[in-house]
């Protein structure tokens, strides 16, 4: 106990798995967290909670922890208990917290990103990374605070870490992600020294090839540190960073992200352009689809260069499908990479890698068919792994059932040893059997006792005097002999060489195996590109999408489609949109439920998907390469902060007024409904107008607001579209279909009357209407809006903040 204490003094902030025996163990408030966490019993040892969990189900239980939130550290024996002198020596040999975790068997094929935040002279340097994958991105960002928040929502982090000073940040991301995982780094962590770390690391002399400013070097040089404390070891198999703001992709706020439904969270999940466009078969390929969705390209020559090898596999449609069943057979080489790179490879990962080795030539044949690149076939690795590594290993290293015969001479005579035991034990029994006459005679072998001879009591009179007891049981006794001695010896010499053998054996392997860490990663990026496009090829012969084309100043999309909702209906009613750089805003009216929404998505999914490469669901398409999407779709309170629908609404509306431009596309869904009538046109009119004057930027206002529909008189670049509706005798037929006009009604109560409300409601209803429409003077006002002065606005160098 004096021995975890002194331990547990060292990682206060953890919850401390002591291994004792077969069994981790916690004590004291460790193991009443412990307990409770994990659904285990909580017991008592000399009047202390004590709460274990079986040594050979750890990885289970630390998921369960990890996945809580918990920081774990694991201590472990470093000596055999057999033969330690006084109390078995243990150490920390890891520190694990839900950003750490690179076991196969504890993560999804999902990205695990983790973020550093750590302030700078102007704003906060992010270094956002995958310890599983080695990606890494870092870019220093001006954002206050609430950018900040809206920053972590936009990606699925699993942890966050910050210096102690921003405890403001903290608490908001606390109270906002209470399951986040959040730490607080010390200030040594960011000691300016640390760029020996980041030379290490990465194996380079000089870190100006990284292309960082001190602040970003000082960030990175934390997070390594960080990583080496937790793992005990350098760190090695990151990539070289990246920019996460580059002049080659759009980045997407949380906003457009859940407004679009482009990626897969708790509420949406199977209903995204994800789930439609995820035709990948490789857990890299899924993971970097994620990733292209969350940042499209806006270099025109590399999206064209991903539609012509989309267009090179949708051409042959044999090879796509060939080629579709060897990329099944790829395993997560990015990730065994990782984990050799760690020394945590198992010898289940060798043989993955193994078997995705020798699909590579297969693969490499159909790219040359095509008349694409091939990929690296890393024949020296695949021989070595070859040689090393039998076809069906155990993942229990030490029992001479991993490293295969031939690959070391001593090994192999230990394991002939080991083998040849079991021939001897018969040859043993029979002769046993012949010399008593005891016909029932056993000879066997358990762990504790070693070797015996098994004679019922019934037998118990035949039994020579050479044996020896060694054990009772309850209907026989067990024997020893001295030539049964000298066999145990043997065997338990050869069990023990070949424990300790096997081990080092494969721990010197995986330190030869760094050596292809590097181009392994490499390999894992160009297997993800083809199994992405492979994809994109499969889903636009399944769901009919064409080739968009790209030119400066058109937007046309004729008979274009959602391609999330188009999967999910019987029949999907396509829409058109044309714009171009004197015609760049509508104004779209019609009643709920008609289709506005979904027609204001698919333009802006269209436009994603266009801009990383995909083919789109329509019947021709041509587009602007936009730097970004902004949305304002749907209204929400924001309870944990006590933020209004209007205030949450005008909050989305401000960034975008504050940062889109005329290569922006902007998707407006009733701004102003939050607020009083007045008060909400006066809104959508001033902004629409900022807008269409100083921004420039593709818009698509959807509104209730009738009056908005006069901004076309006043501006010939405004356009009015309305959704078609069919007016029966029965009630009214939403068409679905986008039509040029205005809407002469919102058909509020028709919509009421589909929606269920009971008939004796809808009548009164249309009673009142009639009643406040003869009436109101408001309305009135509303129809000399004409009059309204016209405002011209002029450019202001600044940021605007108009709310």
């Amino acid at each position: 106990m004096r021995q975890y204490l002194e331990i547990k003094e060292d990682y206060k902030d953890c919850l401390v798995l002591f291994r004792l025996g077969d069994f981790y163990e916690t004590f004291f408030e460790d193991a009443k967290i412990t307990s409770e966490a994990l659904q285990i019993t909580l017991t008592q040892r000399n009047g202390h909670p004590m709460a274990g969990i079986p040594h050979h189900a750890l990885d289970n239980y630390l998921k369960k922890l990890l996945d809580q939130g918990f920081k774990v550290a694991i201590c472990e024996q470093m000596e055999d208990p057999s033969t330690a002198k006084g109390i078995v020596k243990r150490e920390v040999t890891q520190v694990l917290t839900p950003g750490t975790v690179v076991e196969e068997n504890m993560i999804d094929e999902n990205n695990r990103y983790s973020l550093l935040i750590y302030p700078a002279k102007k704003g906060y340097v992010f270094v956002i990374f995958d310890f599983s994958t080695g990606d890494l991105y870092i870019d220093t960002f001006e954002y206050t605070e609430n950018e900040i928040m809206d920053f972590i929502s936009s990606y699925s982090f699993v942890q966050v870490l910050l210096t102690n000073n921003l405890r403001n940040i903290k608490n908001n991301i606390k109270n906002s992600y209470p399951g986040l995982y959040v730490e607080e780094l010390e200030d040594w962590y960011f000691n300016k020294n640390n760029i020996d770390i980041v030379k290490e690391s990465y194996g380079i002399l000089n870190p100006d090839v990284l292309k960082l400013n001190d602040e970003e070097i000082y960030a990175l040089g934390a997070v390594f540190k960080y990583l080496e404390v937790s793992q005990k070891q350098k760190i090695t198999h990151f990539s070289f960073p990246k920019r996460f703001k580059t002049s080659n992709n759009m980045i997407l706020d949380s906003t457009t992200i859940l407004n679009l439904g482009l990626l897969p969270n708790k509420e949406t999940k199977g209903k995204t352009l994800y789930d439609v466009l995820k035709f990948t078969k490789t857990s890299m390929g899924a993971r970097h689809l994620q990733q292209w969705i969350s940042k499209p390209l806006i270099s025109k020559k590399e999206i064209e260069e991903r539609q012509d090898i989309l267009e090179i596999f949708r051409n042959d449609q044999l090879v796509m499908e060939e080629l579709k069943e060897y990329l099944s057979a790829v395993r997560d080489v990015e990730r065994i990479a990782s984990r050799i790179s760690l020394m945590k490879a198992t010898p289940r990962d060798l043989t993955a890698l193994k078997t995705t080795l020798e699909v590579i030539p297969y693969i490499n044949e159909l790219l040359l068919m095509l008349g694409l690149e091939t990929l690296e076939e890393f024949f020296e690795l695949k021989e070595l792994l070859n040689r090393a590594i039998v076809d069906e290993p155990s993942n229990q290293i030490g029992k001479g059932k991993v490293i295969k015969e031939g690959f070391n001479e001593e090994l192999d005579q230990y394991k002939k040893i080991f083998e040849k035991s079991s021939d001897f034990l018969k040859e043993i029994e029979i002769k046993e059997k012949e010399k008593t006459g005891i016909t029932n005679l056993k000879v066997g072998r358990n762990k504790i006792y070693g070797f015996y001879i098994e004679v019922t009591k019934a037998n118990s009179d035949k039994v020579p005097g050479y044996y020896i007891r060694k054990q009772t049981l309850v209907n026989s006794e067990r024997y020893i002999t001295e030539e049964l001695r000298e066999l145990e010896e043997k065997f338990s010499i050869a069990e023990k060489k070949i424990d300790e053998l096997e081990k080092r054996i494969f721990e010197d392997l995986i330190r030869d195996l760094q050596r292809y860490v590097k181009t392994l990663k490499i390999f894992a990026e160009n297997i993800s590109k083809i199994d992405i496009l492979r994809g994109f090829a499969e889903a636009s012969i399944k769901y009919n999408y064409v080739r968009p084309i790209f030119s400066d100043n058109k937007f046309i999309i004729k008979n274009g489609r959602h391609p999330v909702v188009e999967r999910f209906v019987e029949q999907f009613t396509p829409n058109d949109i044309m714009l171009d750089e004197n015609k760049r805003f509508v104004i779209l009216t019609g009643p709920n439920m008609s289709g506005k929404s979904t027609y204001l998505r698919q333009i802006g999914i269209i436009s994603i998907m266009a801009q990383i490469g995909s083919f789109v669901p329509a019947e021709y398409a041509e587009m602007p390469i936009l730097n970004n999407i902004y949305t304002r779709i749907g209204a929400k309170d924001d309870v944990v902060s006590g933020k209004s629908t209007f205030l949450v609404e005008m909050s989305e509306v401000s960034s975008i007024l504050n940062n889109a431009d005329e290569k922006s596309l902007v998707l407006l869904d009733e701004v102003g409904r939050g607020t009083g009538t007045i008060d909400g046109i006066s809104v959508a009119w001033a902004t629409s107008e900022y807008i269409y004057q100083i921004l420039k930027s593709y818009t698509i206002f959807a509104t209730h607001y009738m009056e908005l529909t006069m901004l076309a008189d006043f501006y010939d670049g405004i356009l009015n579209k309305r959704v078609k509706v069919m007016e029966t005798e029965s009630g009214i037929i939403f068409m679905h279909k986008i039509e040029d006009g205005i809407s002469d009604k919102s058909y509020g109560i028709e919509v009421a009357k589909l929606a269920g409300l009971p008939a004796e409601v809808v009548s009164r209803a249309k009673e009142v209407m009639e009643e406040i429409s003869n009436k109101t003077e408001f309305e009135n006002k509303l129809k000399s809006m004409k009059k309204i002065k016209h405002r011209k606005y002029q450019k202001n160098t600044k940021q605007l903040k108009l709310f």
